[in-house]
């Protein structure tokens, strides 16, 4: 096959920019933001799955809420970070203000101790699922001093994972 000169401006302005591009398509292998791993190391529990589940559609929720009430701005929110923060407050709560915190958060259907359980194991996971990945929480339960908060509540939410040891407390200036 013998290939002719192109004498058409636009036909080689228009194609030399593709063939660039399909050679760097082709030449770029191992890109560093390739994760690697492509599964778990473990399968997922009943009550893990359930969980993202909650978190994902509490997340979407939180956002348009936000973004409802914001108007035209650049948002940029963790709904993680906030689930986890509203999930240690769960440890603490009941009655009415239980219910209403566990279904904002859309973790109807998982009692405190599937929760509390399955952020411990995915919180696990997360820490142990890349050795070059440093995943740290540095959740912490304030309080102002003279409040007597339950050791039980405290004890709760770092077994959990949700927080880290020690809580502080707030004095009154």
């Amino acid at each position: 096959m013998r290939l002719l000169p192109m004498r058409n401006t636009f036909a080689r302005s228009s194609l030399l920019p593709l063939l660039i591009l399909s050679l760097v398509v082709v030449g770029c292998g191992g890109s560093p933001t390739d994760p690697g791993r492509r599964t778990l190391p473990r399968a997922l529990s009943e009550q893990e799955l359930s969980l993202i589940a909650s978190d994902n559609i509490f997340g979407l929720n939180l956002f348009r809420a936000i973004a409802e009430a914001e108007g035209d701005t650049n948002i940029f929110i963790s709904p993680l970070s906030v689930s986890m923060a509203l999930g240690m407050t769960l440890n603490g709560a009941s009655g009415a203000t239980y219910t209403a915190m566990q279904e904002t958060l859309e973790l109807a259907g998982l009692t405190e101790e599937e929760i509390n359980q399955a952020s411990r194991s995915l919180i696990n996971l997360l820490t142990d699922l890349d050795p070059k990945v440093v995943f740290e929480i540095a959740n912490s339960i304030w309080y102002r001093e003279g409040f007597n908060i339950s050791p039980t509540f405290v004890d709760v939410n770092q077994t959990s994972g949700s927080t880290m040891p020690p809580t502080g407390r707030l004095k009154r200036s």
